[in-house]
């Protein structure tokens, strides 16, 4: 199989081996990371490699995910201002990007490349890799577990290993859903619901005895968020289907918006705490006049 339909199947895994990786074959992988793509080439991306079984455990009990255990490597990928900071100061080079949201979007957008770059890698090399969002709900107990100075915020973690069995295929959205020509295509509702209804088919949550609990529970998110006529919306579409649909399940439940929303400040104040202050309005410029 070439390296496009290895890419094309690639897939998440969450069942590791045994085997370590070879060090060879870590390399490569690591390489192809620090050849990813950046933004001016200033690379504010930082990798801690972590295959110390102690911190795999401690970072298994903060993240909530049993396979970190398993897998051989965790890596952890940092946007990291420090380094930066240090050597313009070094050099008496002027250093804003702590203070520029803009800066930032972009830093995070390197980060990304960076971590793309290495799970597109081990789909190559055969290893088994997954994404850890998790981090960023733990970014306290993070920073003290791996000693993280001022100016770098945990973006996510990876797991990588050799695969044990074989891996789940999920589906995905229509090409024709993702990809649009020249402009935006706005799709029509019932593209919407085709589209959408293809990749969560046989997903509905069906109520019963046990699991009714969770219209109340749904409803009452609903309320908190849109309103109690929303609410009353949500609960007579559960009641007329007989189940709870995956737009519910996912947006409702799973990714709870009271917490999501409610973690704002908290995600605010750690960052202003590790130095990043992106409501700095100290100067004014016209964007447009931005070289």
């Amino acid at each position: 199989m070439d390296a496009i339909e290895l890419l094309k199947n690639r897939r998440s895994c969450r069942n590791f081996s045994d085997i370590p990786i070879d060090d060879e074959v870590l390399d490569d992988i690591l390489d192809v990371g620090l050849n990813a793509a950046s933004g001016g080439n200033t690379q504010p991306c930082t990798i801690i490699k972590i295959r110390d079984k102690d911190k795999k455990s401690k970072l298994k009990d903060l993240l909530g995910q049993n396979f970190i255990e398993k897998c051989d490597i965790v890596l952890v990928f940092l946007l990291d201002f420090y380094k930066q900071k240090r050597w313009c100061e070094l050099n008496s080079a002027p250093y804003g990007r702590n203070r520029s949201f803009l800066e930032f979007i972009i830093s995070l957008e390197d980060v990304m490349c960076v971590a793309q770059s290495i799970e597109c890698a081990c789909t190559l090399k055969g290893i088994g890799s997954v994404y850890l969002g998790t981090p960023n709900l733990r970014y306290e107990e993070i920073k003290e577990l791996l000693e993280l100075p001022k100016l770098t915020i945990p973006i996510l973690a990876m797991c990588l290993g050799n695969i044990k069995g074989k891996l789940n295929t999920r589906k995905k959205l229509h090409k024709e859903a993702v990809i649009f020509e020249e402009k935006y295509k706005k799709l029509s509702d019932d593209e919407i619901e085709r589209y959408y209804g293809e990749k969560y088919q046989n997903s509905n949550t069906f109520i019963n005895d046990k699991n009714s609990y969770l219209i109340d529970e749904l409803c009452n998110i609903a309320s908190t968020v849109n309103g109690k006529d929303f609410a009353d919306k949500v609960r007579a579409n559960i009641e007329n289907n007989g189940y709870i649909n995956p737009a519910q399940k996912l947006f409702g439940l799973h990714y709870n918006p009271i917490q999501m929303i409610g973690m704002n400040q908290w995600i605010w104040n750690f960052f202003k705490e590790q130095g990043f202050d992106f409501l700095d309005e100290t100067f004014h410029i016209n964007r447009l006049d931005v070289k």
